[in-house]
């Protein structure tokens, strides 16, 4: 999932930075969230004159947005920052200071972003207080990512990702069935390229260490619902993750979640 996503709660901040160019005239106003054992909450979005987003606020969190030529800055009720730059208008990094907590000391991450001559993002770099920690290389067909490889600076792990879609075009899509969000800080509004075409059904998600043997696999299924201008009303999905103990059984746990969501439009 994007680490910076306020949809995921704690320190974390959902863009929906400017009406989507291929959107409806639908705008996303509220968002209740239904994670399985974690519980439920729901966010609500405010839009500046430009339909851009300008505060997204659940319970006591709230996240503020501002707009320079070439960044967008988010700031939540403590002060935090996130921030993205672009490049004629695409992401070409992302991040903030002190973002990820290990141990007690605070890390800096940065992403970056390469797209190819089609207007496809094809590579990610992830970095901790300037270091690479991952790389992940994106993989398209007939208008779709459809395969996903992270690997680890100091190869001690690949990760691949595989997307199936549906023949349903995409419309206004939200961050959890956007796959790209799986690899980027998601800033919705076509900041990251060209976006998939077509409604995500399913990604296959499996994990080898260094000598090639299994350590992590998870499967997500997702199931939506749509109203008359196409719009996702509601999104759902489930997660098989399985978790491979070295000298040990195979762990399986599976987890849902459902958001409702609620548009306005012109």
């Amino acid at each position: 999932m994007a680490i910076v996503s306020i949809a995921s709660c704690k320190k974390e901040i959902n863009f929906n930075a400017k009406p989507d160019p291929s959107g409806n005239g639908c705008s996303l106003t509220t968002l209740k969230a239904d994670l399985d054992l974690i519980g439920s909450y729901t966010i609500a979005f405010s839009y500046d004159a430009l339909g851009r987003i300008s505060k997204a606020t659940t319970g006591a969190e709230t996240n503020t947005y501002a707009y320079a030529a070439n960044k967008i800055t988010a700031t939540d009720q403590d002060g935090y920052k996130a921030e993205i730059v672009l490049e004629n208008g695409r992401a070409v990094s992302s991040g903030s200071a002190g973002a990820v907590v290990v141990g007690g000391v605070s890390y800096d991450y940065t992403r970056k972003y390469t797209y190819n001559s089609d207007g496809y993002l094809i590579q990610v770099k992830n970095y901790f207080n300037g270091n690479l920690s991952t790389t992940d290389n994106l993989t398209y067909a007939n208008g779709n990512l459809v395969k996903a490889v992270s690997v680890d600076a100091n190869l001690d792990y690949t990760e691949t990702t595989t997307y199936t879609y549906s023949s349903e075009i995409a419309v206004n899509t939200y961050e959890i069935s956007d796959p790209l969000s799986y690899h980027v800080d998601y800033f919705p509004g076509g900041y990251f390229g060209k976006q998939s075409k077509n409604v995500l059904l399913k990604s296959s998600t499996k994990t080898v260490d260094e000598n090639g043997d299994p350590r992590t696999e998870q499967v997500l299924t997702f199931t939506s619902q749509y109203d008359a201008k196409g719009n996702a009303t509601s999104l759902a999905f489930t997660a098989v993750s399985s978790f491979y103990a070295q000298n040990g059984p195979v762990e399986t746990d599976t987890y849902n979640a459902k958001y409702t969501l609620v548009y306005t439009c012109k």
